[in-house]
């Protein structure tokens, strides 16, 4: 995990706190995977699962709930509902 994925991941967390605190009904976070980088990793789907796994424990942690998550083409899309 690199300064980037840090910088990225701090961002989506503000992101849905901004979107939780204006009292928004969804709020939406993806993942770009990129093919030619997952070509080199030994077990590419268990590196995309911990992956959403951390996007949806870190947006959980604001107040959301994640209702969907779904593939299309190299990206990973979840949607999330107010939380109870």
């Amino acid at each position: 995990m690199g300064i980037l994925h840090a910088i990225r991941m701090q961002k989506l967390v503000a992101d849905a706190r901004r979107a939780h605190a204006q009292g928004d009904d969804t709020f939406e976070a993806s993942i770009d995977i990129d093919p030619r980088g997952m070509a080199r990793v030994r077990n590419p789907m268990k590196k995309i699962r911990k992956e959403i796994d951390l996007v949806v424990r870190s947006v959980e942690a604001v107040g959301w709930d994640c209702v969907g998550v779904g593939q299309f083409m190299y990206s990973i899309n979840m949607e999330f509902s107010p939380g109870e």
